[in-house]
């Protein structure tokens, strides 16, 4: 039974504040407690700073009760510095970081993957496209009644307008549908894929000091990385940073642990240059010491689904006691299905579902795994902590 753990949280590419993250948790406790008859108290943020945050948080049934420190490492600030980016210098690198994803074929791998995942990396230059041709087509049904006799003001003013709508368009709709945010994300995976985002590789190593320093301390039972989306990928070259920092972490004090949930890592290790991302891959699974468990859901279109994140192979549906561990579940049996169908094509509601609390009891739960009284391998095993507590939050004889 774990009676004190701490969690490093690393989020995707998702501008969140501590205090959002933090709000969001209390949600997700309110929701733990109702159907796992549990109990909780979250504190607001004690600590903060640039790379990281902190808050308190304890969790207890009749007969058990667990301590939890819920650390934020944050890069929200990297995010929304490239969120300021102008409409033109975004235009232009999307369009590099799209030719590059093409060339090196990168974005066919996407398609071998995950071809949910594939259609994702593509939408926004879709929308782009077929705001372009809108655009022309409007400007054309404007400048057709004038006399081909004008034939060059007749070009000059459609381009104008064509590009006039175009712009109004993207700066109107751009931030509505998210066009800008998927289009920033591309732009980063691109400069990070190339080293040419050296701040993200300090708040790596920044990552990996802090990692190291908690396992050294040896203060709680047991340490949990949670890397969320393209966090997942941050979180593995943070260990593998760590590892490399330390080589006797995995042996010194509690038990390091790795959830990678809604992940993204072969976003990078699919791309000719995302040897940092596959060799960190390598690595955190080659440590037996180290417990890393993924759990992939067919409905989140966000993340690659049946796919080996290590050897960047599709895998069968028993495929669980690999390294990492990779778990299967479905959304609709986490969430009410009234709220599943009403949600069932939001696919960012979908992806978040990770990181928030279930309608009902099922074997992926991210609070019973982040803030129950059970070690991580019992609470991530294939049934999960579903038979493991009454219904008035008791807990009874944990299995092997």
């Amino acid at each position: 039974m774990i009676q004190r753990r701490h969690v490093f949280h690393i989020g995707g590419y998702d501008p969140i504040t501590p205090e959002e993250q933090v709000e969001r948790l209390r949600r997700s406790l309110s929701s733990f407690e109702k159907i796992w008859g549990a109990s909780s108290r979250l504190s607001e943020i004690s600590n903060a700073s640039a790379i990281n945050a902190s808050c308190n948080l304890e969790a207890w049934g009749p007969n058990w009760k667990t301590c939890i420190t819920f650390e934020m490492l944050r890069w929200d600030d990297l995010i929304r510095r490239d969120s300021g980016v102008g409409l033109v210098p975004r235009l232009v690198q999307s369009t590099v970081a799209l030719f590059d994803f093409i060339l090196t074929g990168t974005v066919f791998r996407y398609a071998i993957a995950s071809w949910k995942y594939a259609l994702f990396f593509l939408f926004p230059y879709c929308c782009l496209l077929l705001i372009a041709l809108c655009s022309a087509g409007l400007s054309y049904l404007v400048v057709r009644p004038i006399p081909a006799t004008f034939w060059v003001e007749q070009l000059l003013l459609g381009i104008f307008l064509s590009l006039a709508i175009f712009i109004s368009a993207v700066l109107w709709i751009g931030p509505k549908r998210r066009i800008n945010h998927i289009l920033d994300d591309a732009i980063f995976s691109h400069q990070f894929l190339y080293g040419r985002r050296s701040e993200v590789d300090e708040r790596l190593n920044d990552f990996a000091a802090v990692i190291s320093r908690k396992a050294r301390a040896a203060d709680v039972d047991e340490i949990l990385i949670v890397g969320h989306s393209l966090g997942a990928a941050l979180s593995i070259a943070a260990v593998a940073r760590a590892l490399n920092l330390d080589p006797l972490l995995e042996t010194r004090g509690p038990k390091l642990c790795i959830l990678t949930i809604g992940a993204t890592i072969p976003k990078f290790s699919l791309h000719p240059m995302g040897h940092q991302i596959r060799e960190a891959a390598q690595l955190v699974a080659g440590t037996p010491a180290i417990g890393w468990v993924e759990y992939q859901a067919r409905d989140d279109a966000i993340s690659f689904y049946r796919f080996d994140p290590v050897t960047l192979k599709r895998i069968g549906r028993d495929h669980s006691e690999g390294r990492p561990k990779i778990r299967r579940v479905q959304i609709h049996s986490m969430v009410d299905p009234i709220r599943f169908r009403r949600h069932r094509f939001n696919f960012m509601q979908m992806h978040y579902q990770f990181l928030m609390g279930n309608d009902r009891r099922s074997v992926y739960d991210y609070c019973v795994i982040t803030c129950g009284p059970l070690e991580f391998n019992v609470a991530t095993s294939p049934s999960g902590a579903v038979e493991l507590f009454e219904a008035n939050g008791s807990m009874m004889t944990a299995r092997n």
